[in-house]
This record gives C-alpha cells, structure tokens and sequence, in this order.
C-alpha cells in the first residue's frame, strides 16, 4: 500500500534529540510521497533520537519507521518505529562496527506496513543483545586465561564457550528479553 501526497499533516510527527528543541514534519523534507528526511546537526554527540507522532496517522495497517544514515547518505539504518498504538519511541543511534560516528547526520521517516516494520524491529534487540554477550564472553574468556588452569584445559573450555555462546544467541533469537524474565 503506498501513502497518498499529503498522507500526513503539518506538525503530524517529529524528533528531538534530548537537550534540543524538537523539529517537527514541516522542517523536513519530503523525498516521496510517503518519506521525509531531515539533517541532525552536530550527530557526533547524539546517543539517542526521540520521534513522535503528533497526531494519528489516518492510514490503517501503516506506521513510520525511522531510519539514519551519514555521509554519503547512501546506507540508512533502521533504528525503530512509531505506530498509532505506539505514537513516541527512544531509539538508540548506533553505527555499524566498521563506521565511525560521522560529522553528519540525516533522520529518515517512512510510511511503510506494519507487517514490514514488525519484522525490522524483530532484528534490533537480538543483535545488540548477542553482540553484548560476545563482548561479556570474550571479557571472561580473557580474565580466564590468566589463570594457570586455562594452560591446561583451554581446548575444553573454548568448546564449552562456544557452546554456551550458541545457546545465548538462540534464546535471543526466540525471545529478545528473556534476561528480564528471569528470577534466579
């Protein structure tokens, strides 16, 4: 389903970064019928993006995912959505491992089916998370080899690493926040 021209309002969505002013829909440009961009100003600094819809959008089955990019403005990530259920979202700004923080920024709204934004959403969580756990398991892996006890019996224990490090990304895949269910 594609957005009509004029699918939203004036002042229908915006962003903020926090500690500055928010920008709304009017200070963006429209790319298509259906998305809109803006340049952040200083990105170097930005953790976090606020987005929010200022009013419903009128379009049924639909929301508006955001996404960033900086120079060339070429690759954009995805970073979260908004929906009518769901009007406001902090959305943490995190590059690729292989790009540096950039000088500039440009914030990217689509139109686009809820079935389409659920399955972006679905990666988010799960890949922050695993890539957390490697970080903790390299960590201790690390600390462990100082220990005379790793001379001895690494092989075994990097087995049991990988092992528990598979486990961990399959229960990340099945349920992203299963560390918060946890009672132990």
């Amino acid at each position: 389903m594609q957005a009509p021209p004029n699918a939203v309002g004036q002042h229908a969505f915006g962003y903020l970064v926090p500690g500055r002013p928010p920008q709304y829909s009017d200070c963006f440009q429209q790319i298509e019928a259906a998305k809109w961009s803006i340049d952040i100003e200083n990105s170097q600094q930005i953790r976090d993006v606020v987005v929010f819809l200022s009013q419903p959008l009128s379009l049924p089955g639909m929301g508006m995912s955001c996404y960033i990019t900086g120079p060339p403005f070429e690759q954009w990530h995805f970073i979260g959505a908004i929906t009518n259920e769901s009007p406001s979202g902090v959305f943490r700004v995190r590059w690729p491992k292989d790009e540096a923080a950039p000088t500039a920024a440009r914030l990217g709204i689509s139109i686009e089916p809820l079935q389409q934004i659920e399955a972006q959403q679905a990666t988010i969580p799960s890949s922050e998370l695993v890539d957390f756990g490697k970080f903790v398991a390299k960590d201790l892996w690390n600390y462990l080899e100082s220990f005379e006890v790793m001379h001895q019996h690494g092989q075994f224990l990097l087995s049991l690493f990988d092992k528990w490090m598979k486990r961990f990304e399959n229960r990340c895949r099945h349920d992203p926040f299963w560390w918060l269910t946890r009672r132990d």
